[in-house]
């Protein structure tokens, strides 16, 4: 008999919102892995020259993400932005902040990437709208995980 090893490649993003009065409103999100991430994971793994996962950008976007994606469906002009990376074994935490302003607009989606322009995709979340207006500051913290199903 021949066991298969179930493995299980997630991501959860909380966004921390603050607003304009200074309340922060915070929402959890799923995303997934497109298809261009779970190769860039299999040869990050193969120990091919890969450029690491270096920025986020958020969208306006809708189409519900199937794997396929290789850009944010309509990517905010600007706002991408350089991650903070923290973690050990099998998770990683890439943080970004999108200050006053950068970003503005009707957020549907963000993406990580592996550059300051162009690059991979490796992971797209799309969700409710987030409305981001000029003077507030929103914080993406977006943990991805490798763990058996």
């Amino acid at each position: 008999m021949i066991q298969i090893d179930r493995t299980l490649h997630r991501g959860d993003i909380l966004i921390a919102h603050r607003r304009l009065d200074g309340t922060v409103d915070q929402y959890l999100v799923r995303n997934a892995f497109t298809d261009g991430g779970l190769g860039y994971l299999a040869a990050r793994a193969a120990g091919e020259a890969v450029d690491v996962i270096s920025h986020m950008a958020l969208g306006e976007g809708d189409t519900p993400e199937d794997g396929t994606s290789t850009t944010l469906e309509a990517e905010i002009a600007g706002s991408r932005v350089a991650v903070s990376i923290t973690g050990t074994g099998p998770s990683r935490i890439y943080t970004a902040v999108f200050g006053e302003t950068v970003g503005n607009g009707a957020i549907t989606e963000a993406g990580l990437f592996n550059a300051a322009t162009g690059g991979l995709l490796t992971n797209r979340a799309v969700f409710g709208v987030k409305t981001k207006v000029p003077g507030e500051i929103m914080t993406f913290v977006w943990t991805l995980s490798q763990q058996r199903a």
